[in-house]
C-alpha cells in the first residue's frame, strides 16, 4: 500500500510542478524531474527485503520497536512490554514497566547511529523485523540481559540471557508481569471481536 501511495504522491508532485511552473522559455522538459520524484517515492516507500541493512539514528517507540528514518523496526528475537504496560515489583507495587523499558533503550542508544539487518516483515504497523546493533552490540540481547524484554518464542536466540536475568531478578523478573506476547495476543483477539460486532 505504501509503495502505491509513494508512487502516486511522486507523480502528483511532478505533474503539479509541470503544470504550475512550465519552463517553456529555456526549452527544457520537466520529465527528468518527474522521473527523479517517482524514483525517490519508490525508494522511500518500497518494501524492505530480508537481509537489507538500514542505517541511521533511531527514535524509540517502545522497548521493542524503533523508528529508523521513517521506517518502524521491531527488534528481532525479543518481545518487550508495550509502552502502556504495567508490572508489579518485588513489593507488589505497580510500576510502568513498558515506559521503563523504552526509556532504558533510549538512554542506552543515546544519539548513536544504528545498523539494522532486516529479517522480514513484522506483524504490526508495517514494521520490519531486524537485528539492530549500536557500536556492534545487539540491542535485543542487551534488552533481554537486563530483564527489560523476553525472548520471542519463535526465535529463542536469547534464552540463555533471559535465564541469567531471571536468576538475578533483573527488570521484569524482579516482580510479577504479564508476558508481553500473551498480552498482545489478547489485545488482538479483543480488537477482532470488537470489529466483528
Amino acid at each position: 500500500m505504501s509503495l502505491i501511495l509513494g508512487a502516486l504522491l511522486a507523480c502528483a508532485a511532478g505533474l503539479a510542478g509541470t503544470l504550475l511552473c512550465p519552463d517553456d522559455k529555456a526549452g527544457r522538459t520537466r520529465l527528468p524531474l518527474l522521473a527523479a520524484l517517482l524514483a525517490g517515492g519508490l525508494a522511500w516507500h518500497g518494501p524492505v527485503q530480508a537481509g537489507e541493512t538500514l542505517h541511521g539514528v533511531a527514535q524509540v517507540i517502545d522497548g521493542g520497536t524503533l523508528r529508523v528514518g521513517a521506517r518502524p523496526v521491531s527488534l528481532f528475537g525479543v518481545v518487550a512490554p508495550d509502552a502502556d504496560q504495567t508490572c508489579s515489583d518485588a513489593q507488589d507495587q505497580t510500576y510502568a514497566c513498558g515506559h521503563d523499558a523504552a526509556r532504558a533503550l533510549a538512554d542506552h542508544i543515546g544519539g548513536a547511529a544504528l545498523t539494522c539487518e532486516t529479517r522480514g516483515a513484522g506483524a504490526q504497523d508495517g514494521a520490519v523485523v531486524a537485528l539492530c546493533r549500536v557500536g556492534g552490540e545487539d540491542l535485543g540481547a542487551w534488552m533481554v540481559a537486563r530483564g527489560l524484554a523476553v525472548p520471542d518464542r519463535a526465535a529463542p536466540d536469547y534464552a540463555e540471557a533471559a535465564d541469567r536475568a531471571w536468576g538475578r531478578r533483573l527488570g521484569l523478573w524482579s516482580g510479577v508481569f504479564q508476558d508481553p506476547s500473551e498480552r498482545r495476543g489478547r489485545h488482538a483477539a479483543a480488537a477482532g471481536l470488537g470489529q466483528a460486532g
